[in-house]
């Protein structure tokens, strides 16, 4: 006990350490030596350009170690640039760009690592910020504060805790047990960690949030779904209120994006949005607006924010994942280490892009998640009812009515309920076998899928038919989109270059923040294909995947066949779903939410088989190590997905929540 007791109180020696050496050692930088501190309240002015105003400090003949950049009566963000020149050169060379926070002491100083005595300096701020009188002062070789960051404190110290369980306490070590309440809590900590960090992601990148990050603020700028849509089915009809233009009605060919290059998309028509007979119709998913955003605008009446709902219904996905895993875990295997469940749960969680979709926030997210949300709970009733026999047809019933409604979110989603055949149809046949005493069970399990699916398919065909004239027609090909999806012949071609786009394309990692950046990067293909700033492939953010190529080892060494037709079906339905999003649609982050669970899963059951059959524990203990990797790199890369997304909502809409987060992670700038 002293023991563990001594490596704990270590443990916080080491954050400690880490936090006044290490991540202030900008503050040490002006320290040793002697530095001749120098302000400058009227530099030399230079000139203005591109919004850009340029100060020059000449004459310094000193060495400079620290630069601080004082306004006044500034209140916001702001970038800065620094020339030198010192003893390599009597020219100016380009140095650092910063981000001036008004609130973020740091952010003030940079730390300078020149040669020699630097001769002059020139620095470009905001030309606005310098003809409003708010600049002050340059000052040199001032000493950066030292700033104990409590925040970063406490998540080294969880990060080292959490290693340090992993590596030695004895829970993690034993066998799983649904039974354990240790292990229970575990597994909700690890949920609420992933919580905590959803809920920045989304709050900070909400194109809805104001500056006081009220979670029920709304802008209309985004609001063709929320809002629009909601107006429309108030007013008891399926099209937008807003009529085209006579500058829209004009055009010959409306589907045309270059023949409406010329209109604005938010008085003159409706981006993407579909138009059929002289209206606008929303083509995406309407139960969401149904079940969440019009129930909201008739008891407040305002508008729910996409952010909030997007968030919600990821709350209920990352506890249906850890429920669906543990689920199929505990069922298909007697033996398996609490520690690699642990690893299994984060990888997918964080592989499943909930945080990129969080990120973004918009109708496009809010479909695909409230979609996802759908499916992962008709899943979960399925599963349940294999263990509850007494109310297995009830389970079957509403897991039936989950997988129908996620096609009204997702028409794709339709795919996933492939996953649930192998089951109903040996339990149907089970049914028929014994049809003398099984005749009432196989009636139950008849109306519990058909009621369901036909239901919910009348519906959607109906409101299909009423809009376009055709029961299978959502209106994706009616798009005002970025090209003419009428004319667009099928893509089946193209569908090659995309899975190695979508499946395998490698992020493009950076040493700044947040660490990747986007990777449009596609083989040359002489035809049209639509990809929009990619991060990377579903193998390249979640490694585990690739245990996929081991499926024929894994069907031929694995003996329970139950498993290996569920694997096998995630794989299929998994690939089939990635070709046919690929073919339609094409490259898009978002479009790889559909099916990345699915094909991760599939990764993690075929990696828990294979390790569970190695008998040597040296192979054994280096499959750990890897999966262990896999899960710290898929979790980090999880994260900084979220925070870069398709269009950097982070750094767009909190400029300075995004900057103080870089500057507390990147501690050395």
């Amino acid at each position: 006990m002293k023991k563990e007791y001594f490596k704990i109180i270590l443990i916080f020696i080491i954050a400690i350490f880490l936090e006044v050496i290490v991540f202030n050692i900008t503050s040490y930088r002006a320290l040793f030596g002697k530095h001749e501190e120098k302000k400058y309240e009227n530099p030399q002015f230079l000139y203005s350009s591109d919004g850009r105003s340029y100060l020059k400090i000449d004459n310094i003949n000193d060495e400079i170690v620290t630069l601080k950049l004082q306004l006044r009566a500034f209140d916001g963000i702001s970038e800065y640039t620094i020339f030198y020149s010192d003893e390599t050169s009597n020219d100016f060379f380009y140095l650092a760009a910063k981000n001036y926070i008004s609130d973020n002491e740091k952010s003030h100083y940079i730390p300078l690592f020149l040669s020699g005595e630097t001769k002059s300096l020139i620095i470009s701020i905001d030309e606005y910020i310098y003809e409003s009188g708010c600049f002050d002062e340059i000052v040199l070789n001032e000493k950066i504060p030292f700033e104990f960051n409590i925040i970063r404190f406490v998540i080294v110290v969880g990060i080292l805790l959490f290693a340090h369980a992993i590596k030695y306490s004895s829970i993690f070590k034993e066998d799983y047990s649904k039974k354990s309440l240790k292990q229970e809590f575990i597994l909700l900590g690890i949920l609420a960690v992933f919580f905590v960090i959803l809920s920045c992601i989304n709050t900070y990148s909400s194109p809805e949030t104001d500056s006081k990050k009220s979670l029920l603020s709304f802008s209309t700028n985004e609001g063709v779904y929320n809002k629009d849509f909601v107006d429309s089915l108030r007013c008891g009809k399926l099209y937008l209120l807003q009529e085209p233009t006579s500058e829209f009605l004009k055009l010959e060919n409306p589907y045309d994006v270059l023949a409406r290059s010329h209109l604005d998309r938010n008085v003159d028509y409706k981006w993407d949005t579909a138009y059929y007979n002289g209206r606008f119709y929303i083509y995406f998913g309407i139960l969401p607006v149904l079940l969440v955003f019009l129930p909201y605008n008739l008891i407040t009446g305002s508008y729910l924010k996409v952010s909030v709902a997007t968030f919600g219904f990821s709350i209920l996905i990352f506890i249906l994942l850890k429920e669906i895993l543990l689920k199929i875990l505990s069922r298909y295997f007697e033996k398996i280490q609490f520690k690699t469940v642990v690893y299994y749960l984060i990888i997918l969680c964080s592989g499943t892009l909930i945080f990129y979709a969080n990120g973004m926030s918009r109708f496009y997210e809010i479909v695909i998640i409230a979609g996802l949300y759908f499916v992962l709970q008709g899943l979960y009733f399925i599963l349940k009812s294999m263990e509850d026999y007494k109310n297995k047809h009830l389970n079957i019933f509403v897991g039936s009515l989950c997988l129908a409604l996620s096609v009204a979110c997702r028409p794709t989603d339709l795919f996933a309920s492939i996953l649930i055949l192998p089951y109903l149809i040996k339990l149907f046949l089970e049914y028929v076998k014994q049809i003398k005493d099984k005749k009432f069970d196989l009636i139950k399990l008849i109306l519990a899928v058909a009621i369901p699916y036909l239901t919910v398919g009348i519906a959607l065909m109906s409101y299909n038919y009423v809009r376009f004239g055709d029961v299978f027609e959502f209106g994706s090909k009616y798009q005002l989109t970025i090209n003419n999806m009428i004319e667009l012949e099928s893509r089946f071609s193209s569908v090659p270059i995309g899975i190695l786009c979508n499946l395998f394309t490698i992020p493009k990692f950076i040493p700044d923040f947040p660490f990747i950046t986007h990777s449009n990067d596609l083989a040359t293909f002489y035809g049209y294909y639509y990809i929009e700033n990619m991060i990377g492939g579903l193998f390249a953010i979640a490694p585990i995947c690739f245990t996929i190529f081991f499926i024929f080892k894994f069907n031929k060494k694995v003996e329970n066949k139950e498993l290996k037709i569920l694997v096998n079906t995630l794989i299929i339905v998994g690939i089939f779903i990635a070709i046919i999003s690929t073919a339609m649609a094409g490259s898009n982050q978002r479009y790889l939410i559909d099916y990345a669970w699915i094909i991760i899963l599939a990764g993690i059951l075929i990696f828990a088989s294979l390790y569970n059959i190695l008998k040597s524990d040296e192979t054994k203990k280096v499959l750990r190590f890897i999966l262990c990797s896999i899960t710290i790199y898929t979790f980090f890369v999880g994260i900084a997905a979220g925070i870069l997304t398709e269009k950097e909502h982070m750094k767009y809409y909190s400029p300075e929540e995004y900057y103080k987060t870089k500057y507390t992670v990147c501690f050395w700038e």
